[in-house]
């Protein structure tokens, strides 16, 4: 019988390496997986905040408007929660008299805001010009405090039942929701040019259009959504 010849260790070093490659492709497989969570996170989040800015458009537009959230007059609630009122709060102006003492009121406030309603903030505060006071905590903080940010349904007294509605329209620790409205006083004048802008245009009765921004703090520290919109009460040539 002929003896076998020495073993040289190759299947151990072949294993080895197949563990290895297993192993690395285990990890690879993770990371992925790691990673496709974290995106779809990221996705919803940013899908949640830009639900919760939609809402806040929509609660600013209804603060305009004086209506509540099923179109109605709005009115205060027992405990005079929502709604304006001219004893406690700024006014939305409804004539030009009335934003010229609004105006008196804001012109030396810095920011030139109270309780949500503001003089016009500039182009530098819009989201077209790429920068605005939220891009910045410390400013963002101080249009909050001094400038009145405006949460969900504080003048429109829409409510969100307890544990329902979307989270992020709900205070909470190092986030929060709020709108702000700049009041644009309109020459009326302009409209008299024609074009086919002019229907658009703002009664001479109501000569104001409203600059709406809503700021969403998410959940992720220096993550915000920003939507801006504009409305007209009474437009140019409506019924």
């Amino acid at each position: 019988m002929r003896p076998l010849p020495a073993q040289q260790g190759v299947s151990l070093l072949v294993v080895v390496v197949m563990v290895l490659l297993c192993a690395w492709l285990v990890l690879a497989d993770t990371q992925v997986v790691r990673l496709s969570e974290m995106l779809a996170g990221n996705d919803s989040e940013a899908s949640r905040a830009f639900e919760a800015a939609e809402a806040l458009l929509h609660d600013a537009e209804l603060d305009v408007l004086g209506l509540g959230p099923q179109g109605q007059a709005c009115r205060p609630g027992p405990a005079g929660v929502g709604c304006r009122h001219p004893a406690t709060t700024a006014m939305v102006p409804r004539t030009v008299a009335d934003f010229g003492l609004l105006a008196q009121q804001l012109a030396l406030r810095d920011p030139p805001c109270a309780d949500g309603l503001c003089l016009s903030l500039g182009p530098a505060a819009t989201a077209e010009a790429g920068s605005g006071f939220w891009r910045n905590e410390q400013t963002l903080s101080t249009f909050v405090a001094a400038g009145g940010g405006v949460p969900y349904g504080r003048y429109s007294g829409a409510t969100l039942a307890a544990g329902a509605g979307n989270p992020l329209l709900q205070p909470g620790a190092s986030r929060g929701a709020w709108y702000w409205i700049e009041v644009l006083p309109y020459n009326a004048g302009a409209a008299a040019a024609g074009g086919a802008l002019a229907i658009w245009s703002p009664t001479p009765a109501d000569p104001f259009i409203f600059r709406i921004t809503a700021v969403v703090q998410g959940r992720r520290a220096g993550a915000a959504t920003v939507l801006q919109s504009l409305l007209v009460r009474n437009m140019l040539g409506s019924p």
